[in-house]
């Protein structure tokens, strides 16, 4: 298995895009509960805004480095490998009537063997948080995947006092560089912190739950991950107990 520690390095310029990819859905389509306007999918090895009013969709195929506009059965595409991605996008946002955020950094062209490199852990990911939300009853969102951390992320709702569990694979950031999981009980009561994990340890530095590192769940098939991440779950709901 891949060393996955340069990874938030390598998905820079990937994550940059689906930042822009993001915005423009927001403009497309009404808010959503829990900004689902602003999510993105990984779905069929792409990166997706899913079927947007039933009309629209924006895509970015992670083998190839494509990126396309879907709009009302017309395609536009960007090759992000090759051509000037700002350029081009501005060129079809504009033909479309939205707004072409605005940009901080630039934006570089992507490389095929970075996706490869990501594709190989978003893939895991995914799957396995999907396989878990199947064991999930009363409310939760759909796997979404966050463009400003990059993260995977499923949300629990209790249906009361605005309890809630986040469950989420970060690929990594500034402050862990490399993957990890986390499951997050919102409101946070520290004496849960005394119940005892299999795996895993109680991070209370920034943010409150549950971390547990990528290495020690990436060699497992994706169902044992989901039945792993559904016990770090049920004890992470002792904390409304």
């Amino acid at each position: 298995m891949k060393n996955f520690l340069l990874l938030a390095d390598k998905i820079r310029d990937l994550q940059n895009i689906c930042k822009i990819v993001s915005n423009l859905k927001s403009q497309i389509i009404e808010k959503l509960p829990y900004y689902g306007h602003d999510a993105l999918f990984l779905k069929n090895n792409e990166i997706t805004t899913g079927l947007l009013n039933n009309v629209t969709e924006i895509k970015i195929y992670l083998i190839t480095g494509d990126l396309l506009f879907f709009h009302s059965e017309q395609g536009n595409f960007v090759d992000t490998i090759h051509e000037n991605i700002s350029e081009q996008l501005k060129d079809i946002v504009t033909k479309y009537g939205l707004n072409m955020p605005e940009i901080k950094t630039r934006l570089t062209n992507l490389r095929t063997e970075d996706l490869s490199y990501y594709l190989a852990f978003a893939r895991k990911a995914n799957r396995s948080l999907e396989l878990f939300r199947m064991k999930l009853r009363e409310h939760f969102t759909q796997v979404h995947l966050w463009p400003h951390g990059f993260d995977f992320s499923v949300e629990w709702f209790k249906g009361k006092n605005d309890q809630q569990i986040g469950i989420g694979i970060s690929p990594g950031h500034d402050q862990y560089g490399s993957p990890y999981l986390c499951v997050n009980p919102y409101p946070f009561d520290e004496n849960v912190t005394k119940e005892v994990l299999p795996v895993g340890i109680w991070h209370t530095d920034g943010w409150n739950g549950i971390k547990l590192e990528w290495k020690e769940l990436e060699n497992k098939q994706e169902q044992e991950i989901s039945m792993q991440i559904f016990d770090l779950f049920g004890i992470a709901k002792r904390n409304f107990e």
